[in-house]
């Protein structure tokens, strides 16, 4: 007997320095969520309250939020909405690495707080002194940031995305298929059952829907999510312009990124609004969705080189700044050598019933008489026009135009005398900018076929590094 006890004893000793040599079990990954986080994407945030509202309701699970940057070509870290989103992801950087058990209370108390200094509310609401989290973003910022940009590219994450149990999720972006993919990667034992009694109705299956892309041009999450809330659990094919299976599918697309759905009689029923209004086309069956929300290009129009085409309101305070950049980088020899610039218009033309025109811009009557009158100076006094335009944009708001003619030696009778003759030009310069879709303010396009919207997306185009950038996070007028 003794001999067995001590036979036994041995044996749980030689067990327990196996499990002391023995690599450690990895922890389960069911009910794991990480979210990378542009931290000033509103689609981010949507993503934040949905894994945070899982995670409150799912006791096995649990939720990590990482800060999402880029890096520049010169080594810098950069944010895509500018230096606040930059100096907000340095303080999300640091709150991760020092006060790691607080950052879910920061992100909640940041998000009821918006403002540029509400920062400083969400850190007092979490219980970090924002004194200490202020002097720690600028000390610590660059290392904790470093940190996370290494996590992201060696996930492979560019934008906001959210993961879970270490896999990329990709279903849609609603509370309950969220809650259900969490609580279905939970132990069996810890997933939470379904109310009793209750039976889920079967899903009409959604249309087929694909999205055509082309080089350097990626597809938009966020829309992707639009389409989810009409048609829940739907995937997109995607497909390159370029390809065979596009030029069969698709052969008359004149525009990408362009999302496809089967023109089924139940998507026509749903999106009828939506059509009615133009936001779709109905092409050989499909309908047909073409985003301009960012950048794409158009497949089927002529290339117009060394060509740089800048459409704007001629009030909207940033079509203002994007000229005024422009034309800067234009004076100082930072644009591509033997670049033409154009300026054209967005807004919108009829004929009423006396033949004559009627117009209609965002900002009112004084915008399309000034966009007229641009024009009309833009042909007529070439080579004063931006000598006009930089003097106008310095108070657009005002009546007095004709002070900025007197200014950059225009003939301001001249002008008023043209105006008929300027009308029409606007008439005309209407029609071609809404034959392109344009509807955003400063929008661009580049030699004829690359289209971006925004300052911010112009600066990353080649050629273009140079232009001034924005004074403000981007914005744009839209129609």
């Amino acid at each position: 007997m003794k001999r067995a006890i001590l036979l036994l004893v041995s044996l749980l000793l030689s067990s327990a320095a196996f499990a002391q040599k023995a690599p450690a079990a990895p922890k389960p990954a069911g009910g794991r969520m990480e979210l990378y986080l542009e931290a000033m994407d509103g689609q981010g945030w949507q993503w934040f309250f949905l894994a945070d509202t899982v995670r409150r309701r799912l006791a096995g699970s649990g939720l990590k939020v990482y800060p999402l940057v880029t890096k520049g070509s010169d080594g810098k870290f950069t944010a895509r909405r500018g230096d606040a989103e930059l100096a907000e992801s340095y303080r999300l950087a640091v709150v991760v690495k020092d006060y790691p058990g607080k950052l879910i209370s920061y992100l909640n108390g940041r998000s009821l707080s918006p403002s540029a200094d509400g920062w400083k509310d969400a850190a007092l609401f979490a219980g970090i002194n924002p004194d200490d989290l202020g002097r720690r973003a600028s000390s610590e910022g660059d290392a904790a940031l470093a940190a996370a940009y290494k996590k992201s590219s060696a996930a492979g994450v560019t934008e906001t995305a959210l993961f879970l149990g270490g896999k990329r999720y990709e279903g849609s972006q609603r509370l309950m298929p969220l809650y259900d993919a969490v609580n279905a990667s939970l132990p069996a034992g810890r997933r939470v059952p379904l109310p009793a009694g209750y039976k889920p109705a079967p899903k009409a299956p959604p249309p087929a829907f694909w999205v055509v892309l082309s080089s350097g041009i990626e597809k938009n999450d966020a829309l992707i999510s639009v389409f989810d809330r009409y048609f829940e659990g739907i995937k997109p094919v995607v497909l390159d312009y370029s390809s065979p299976e596009r030029a069969a599918k698709f052969p008359d697309l004149q525009f990408v990124p362009a999302y496809v759905l089967a023109a089924t009689t139940e998507a026509k029923a749903r999106l009828a609004n939506e059509i009615k209004a133009g936001l779709f086309a109905e092409k050989g069956g499909f309908l047909v969705y073409e985003d301009r929300q960012r950048n794409g290009f158009y497949a089927s129009r002529p290339a117009k080189n060394d060509t740089l085409e800048l459409f704007v309101m001629s009030h909207c305070p940033f079509g203002v700044m994007a000229e005024n950049s422009v034309l800067d980088a234009q004076k100082n020899k930072q644009l591509p050598e033997g670049l033409k610039l154009e300026i054209h218009y967005i807004g919108d033309a009829k004929k009423d019933d006396k033949g004559g025109w009627t117009f209609s811009s965002l900002h009112g009557q004084s915008e399309w008489e000034e966009n007229a009158r641009q024009l009309f100076i833009a042909k007529n006094f070439p080579d004063k026009f931006e000598a006009y335009l930089l003097e106008r944009n310095k108070d657009i708001n005002s009546s007095d135009w004709q002070k900025a003619a007197k200014a950059a030696g225009v003939d301001d009778a001249k002008v008023t005398a043209g105006f008929g003759a300027a009308k029409d030009l606007l008439a005309a310069d209407f029609a071609a900018t809404s034959g392109l879709g344009i509807t955003t303010s400063p929008s661009f396009v580049v030699n004829g076929r690359n289209f971006m919207v925004g300052l911010g997306e112009l600066i990353r185009t080649p050629g273009f590094e140079k232009v001034p950038p924005p004074g403000q996070p981007a914005a744009g007028c839209a129609k």
